[in-house]
């Protein structure tokens, strides 16, 4: 049998076994995500029983209950610490503001996009991996 390669008959059955392929790996998570280290540039999230830890560069952040996947996606509520450069002063308050993290993960990786719900400025979407160092840029 002679395939006529220029008719787009082997690129498109490479594309259909590489779909094929990425669905059978593909999943999507439900239920908690157990506690973990997820790791991202700029980003770095402790996951929790009750919630996780964030750090960004030159911010932190929380999220406030457990983070449950249906379908691998969550939506969970905490808040976003802006920092800024030089030691943190005594007596000094933090400022805080109340955020949504919204995101899709299949236990390996996972998406997340941060808005503040108070102003509704997005700050950014970040692609996070499990077990990954976060490459964080400190405050100067």
């Amino acid at each position: 049998m002679k395939v006529n390669v220029a008719s787009g008959i082997i690129p498109g059955l490479a594309l259909l076994c590489f779909t094929a392929a990425a669905g059978a790996c593909a999943r999507n998570l439900a239920g908690p995500i157990e506690r973990s280290e997820w790791g991202g540039d700029h980003i770095g999230l402790t996951v929790s029983t009750n919630g996780g830890a964030l750090e960004y560069d030159c911010a932190s952040g929380s999220i406030d209950q457990s983070i449950v996947a249906r379908n691998g996606n969550f939506i969970v509520q905490g808040t976003h610490s802006p920092g800024h450069g030089g030691p943190i002063r005594e007596g000094e308050i933090a400022e805080r503001h109340p955020a949504q993290y919204e995101g899709w993960t299949d236990g390996d990786t996972m998406r997340l996009s941060v808005t503040l719900t108070d102003t509704g400025q997005k700050l950014g979407s970040f692609t996070l991996i499990r077990g990954r160092s976060p490459h964080v840029f400190r405050c100067m």
